[in-house]
């Protein structure tokens, strides 16, 4: 369980009511990872959402027998990652890998599911919050995308 102020400190819960967040708050935990530590895998039933407390993580698609992986994002201090759970089928679509020491906050989706059904205002502001960081990270995306395509890089490799 974490505390109410703890809650208060971060975008993602600040659209909710002290009565809203108290609930919240009796179903989240504080985790601690080392660095280069994975908070979860992907592929992993998505069974928590985090926002990060203090250190990094590393957002990225890691294939089997590759160490590194391609990092598409990167968490700081009080922002969220792991939303793959309010979405079927409910699987983390990257890794979370810890580029230090991190601590987290991690909220039961499965009781976060059952709170949203007996306070559907819970739900609807949690929504309409995460859709607009959602959305503010695709508009990112996309000028960097549009970034690479305008002005590509040529990388070349000699034999030998």
């Amino acid at each position: 369980m974490v505390e109410v102020s703890d809650l208060k400190k971060f975008e993602l819960f600040g659209v909710l009511s002290e009565k809203q967040l108290e609930k919240i708050s009796k179903i989240t935990d504080k985790k601690s990872y080392n660095k280069g530590a994975h908070i979860y895998e992907k592929g992993d039933r998505a069974k928590e959402m985090h926002v990060v407390l203090k250190g990094l993580v590393s957002l990225r698609e890691i294939n089997p027998g590759d160490e590194v992986g391609i990092a598409f994002e990167s968490r700081e201090r009080g922002e969220f990652f792991g939303a793959a759970c309010f979405m079927e089928p409910q699987e983390y679509t990257l890794t979370a890998v810890c580029m230090e020491n991190t601590e987290v906050m991690a909220v039961n989706a499965e009781k976060l599911f059952d709170l949203c059904e007996q306070d559907p205002g819970i739900g609807y502001q949690l929504m309409k919050k995460v859709a607009q960081i959602y959305f503010e990270r695709y508009k990112v995306a996309k000028r960097q995308i549009y970034q690479m395509v305008k002005t590509p890089t040529v990388i070349t490799a000699l034999p030998g």
